[in-house]
């Protein structure tokens, strides 16, 4: 399976989703290939053709390779994951996104993760409220603001949210 970690936005958590997948998926058993299209290359990337996951870290803006990907993605059995702030600058970035993903035909292959927000917040309530309007869902898991996943950490607790997530939205 081809994992696409998405978005036109940087500093949305796409490099930090991918890189905690990776080392799950590997945790758990699972043998993975990462590549990278982000010029800034915050993920391990690992050849491996022979793969189980094949997981896309992305630049945070509508690049060539973005574009290939996403072509691909809708050839493939694949998983386009667009993690998103609650922002109101994120909220800019939505129609344009949106149009993108029914452009290159992965808009149902698509799985919208709000990162960086709290579960129980007004503006959480109101982004999952604007998805379902557009026919989009997201994940139930938040990826919560913890302190361990921006410095790198890997506890106990990066490992337990991550896995929350894999298990909802991969596995």
């Amino acid at each position: 399976m081809h994992i696409i970690f998405f978005n036109t936005k940087g500093g949305v958590s796409k490099s930090t989703l991918c890189e905690y997948t990776s080392i799950e998926l590997q945790r758990l058993g699972y043998s993975v290939h990462v590549d990278n299209t982000d010029q800034q290359r915050h993920v391990t990337l690992i050849e491996n053709e022979e793969a189980d996951f094949f997981l896309y870290d992305t630049a945070g803006a509508f690049t060539a390779d973005n574009v290939d990907l996403l072509k691909a993605a809708s050839e493939e059995k694949a998983l386009v994951v667009v993690p998103m702030n609650t922002g109101k600058n994120d909220l800019k970035e939505f129609d344009f996104l949106l149009s993108k993903l029914e452009e290159y035909k992965v808009k149902d292959k698509a799985r919208f993760v709000f990162t960086k927000a709290r579960s129980n917040s007004k503006a959480l309530s109101e982004r999952r409220k604007m998805l379902t309007e557009h026919g989009m869902d997201s994940t139930c898991w938040v990826m919560p603001m913890l302190e361990d996943f921006s410095e790198q950490r890997h506890t106990s607790r990066t490992r337990n949210e991550i896995s929350a997530f894999l298990h909802e939205v991969i596995l």
